[in-house]
């Protein structure tokens, strides 16, 4: 004989229901961002082999594919924008000069090897590239772009696939890393020695897990927007100025 209470089995019922309900709707959200992060292949495809173009490139995978989401979904990172502070900035400050030092000395060591020099700038020129983009596109890339793909990468599809506290080797924060590296070879294939691609992709994975632990362990997006900007985006800024 059922001995539970009428009124609390009515209760329980659309409590389960709606748990079940907003259980699916996470599902489908979660769908959504995966299906999002494999946008970028399909746009930078379009810009760098069909428009053959890096303005178009630049213009279908910032505004066409980041920013829209980015907006929708801006309340997932706008309790996020939390200033750093001082030691954070410094920290900043001396990765970014280490790294630039490293670059030169890697670079100088073995660029011949890792770049194709002829083969980048010819891929560059063929897609609008001139020399007088030079300053322009350095100072579009440590600002303007790390801004938008941490809000994307990190502030929209790591906040919307896990929780605050879900540990890095669960998926969440594997597909949001490994999808952020994958589009790279893109444009990594541009530049870089075929024998060096895995390697450059497995950097760009490992620079994505970084800036992950770091929103994580910080709670700011903008510490990671700085370490994108001013270190890593930084250091391709770097090896650009030393090709061309």
């Amino acid at each position: 004989m059922d001995s539970t209470p009428d009124n609390l089995t009515d209760s329980s019922a659309p409590d389960l229901q709606s748990r079940q309900e907003r259980r699916a709707r996470i599902t489908r959200h979660q769908i959504l961002i995966v299906v999002w992060t494999v946008l970028p292949w399909l746009l930078l495809s379009l810009g760098l082999d069909y428009f053959k173009s890096i303005l178009w490139s630049f213009f279908l995978y910032h505004c066409c594919c980041l920013m829209p989401i980015i907006i929708y979904r801006r309340k997932s990172w706008q309790a996020h924008l939390i200033r750093p502070t001082g030691r954070q900035f410094a920290a900043v400050v001396a990765a970014a000069l280490l790294l630039v030092l490293l670059t030169f000395i890697l670079h100088h060591f073995i660029g011949r090897f890792a770049i194709e020099r002829q083969h980048a700038l010819a891929a560059m020129s063929m897609r609008g590239f001139q020399p007088s983009w030079l300053v322009p596109l350095s100072i579009y890339f440590v600002t303007v772009n790390p801004i938008i793909e941490e809000l994307f990468w990190r502030g929209v599809v790591l906040n919307d696939l896990c929780e605050d506290r879900q540990e890095m080797h669960r998926w969440p924060y594997i597909w949001t890393n490994i999808s952020f590296a994958a589009w790279h070879l893109l444009i990594i294939r541009l530049f870089v020695s075929a024998v060096f691609i895995p390697l450059a992709l497995a950097t760009v994975a490992a620079v994505g897990f970084f800036m992950s632990w770091l929103y994580r362990r910080t709670g700011s997006v903008i510490v990671p927007i700085l370490w994108h900007g001013l270190v890593f985006d930084l250091a391709v800024i770097v090896i650009l100025w030393l090709i061309v």
